[in-house]
């Protein structure tokens, strides 16, 4: 029966215009979904490059704070070469994100406030270095100190998390038209079942590729991030030691001031009193002018040994290292 049927198929007149339909068919359903699938894996690849693209930013721009950071603490010029070289790469890598979020409505909006954020960045930490340069220790320092350089980091990451949201959100839409391409392939080239299943292969063994080239990519960027934590955490350690150093070293030279002038001041003082006192005595009764002058010199002595006393409390009071701090705050409050 079944040869019966192809015999009448072969000898039918239609047997070569539905076989070159068929095959046409096949063609054009071959080559769309050819053109649809090279067009999704190119759209994955520029949304993998802008991925990369915003990692890159992240870092470099944490690679410039942290040379800024190690600059700023030992004055060495050499920790500004990272500094130079990051900062470079930011811009190339702005026009690179810009470029690409530039046909796109929602991703140029979003690519404007994360380039606003990131020169501001870039302007805060150039203005630190700018004021370090100049010798304005306060105000560079007073900047330093404040949170305006986390913030903007904050924003930074904040914003350019959104654009991996919407890098993600293309790569699953761009996933998605690849498997409906390979659907649709595998439902109109019945006979090319092998040569389907191959292509098949080869998309999901350069899918896998990407996906470890990525995971490595994250794994790196997050082990990057964890040197650059460490770091920051040592630095703040070590400004943390040399504050409480700075500190101590002004609290042992107020104190030793004041000892220097207790002593030595005070021991002038008083002898200049007691020398007035013998003088007093051995004039007696004299003239009214001379008791004035003497009057007067008394006093003077007796303003300058309770100047000499302010100024010893005002540096270092007595009662601090008689009774104690807490007893000392009490007294003052």
């Amino acid at each position: 029966m079944e040869a019966k049927i192809i015999s009448r198929f072969r000898g039918s007149p239609f047997a070569f215009p539905l076989a070159a339909a068929a095959a046409l068919a096949m063609f054009f359903i071959s080559e769309t979904s050819y053109q649809q699938a090279a067009s999704s894996l190119e759209s994955l690849k520029l949304t993998d490059t802008a991925h990369t693209a915003i990692q890159t930013l992240r870092r470099d721009l944490a690679d410039a704070e942290t040379s800024q950071r190690g600059y700023l603490l030992t004055g060495r010029k050499e920790y500004l070469t990272p500094y130079h070289a990051a900062t470079t790469e930011v811009e190339t890598t702005l026009d690179t994100l810009r470029r690409h979020y530039d046909p796109d409505k929602a991703g140029a909006d979003l690519m404007q406030h994360v380039e606003t954020v990131t020169r501001a960045k870039l302007s805060e930490l150039d203005t630190t270095l700018r004021l370090y340069g100049e010798g304005n220790s306060d105000a560079w320092h007073e900047l330093l100190m404040s949170n305006i350089g986390k913030e903007q980091m904050d924003s930074v990451r904040s914003l350019s998390e959104q654009l991996l949201q919407l890098e993600s959100a293309r790569i699953k839409a761009g996933r998605q038209s690849i498997d409906q391409t390979l659907r649709l392939s595998r439902i109109g080239i019945t006979a090319m079942t092998a040569l389907s299943l191959l292509a098949l292969f080869m998309y999901l063994r350069k899918t896998n590729a990407l996906d470890r080239q990525r995971e490595e990519h994250q794994r790196r960027v997050e082990a990057e991030r964890d040197q650059l934590e460490q770091k920051v955490l040592r630095r703040t350690a070590q400004l943390t030691e040399l504050t409480r150093h700075l500190q101590t070293v002004r609290e042992d030279e107020r104190n030793r001031l004041a000892r220097e002038l207790h002593d030595e001041l005070g021991a002038l003082l008083t002898a200049a009193k007691l020398d007035l006192a013998r003088l007093r005595s051995r004039l007696g009764a004299t003239t009214p002018e001379v008791v004035e002058r003497l009057a007067h010199l008394n006093e003077a002595l007796n303003n300058g040994i309770a100047l000499k006393r302010r100024i010893v409390e005002d540096l270092w009071p007595s009662a601090l290292s008689n009774l104690g701090l807490v007893a000392t705050l009490e007294i003052l409050l």
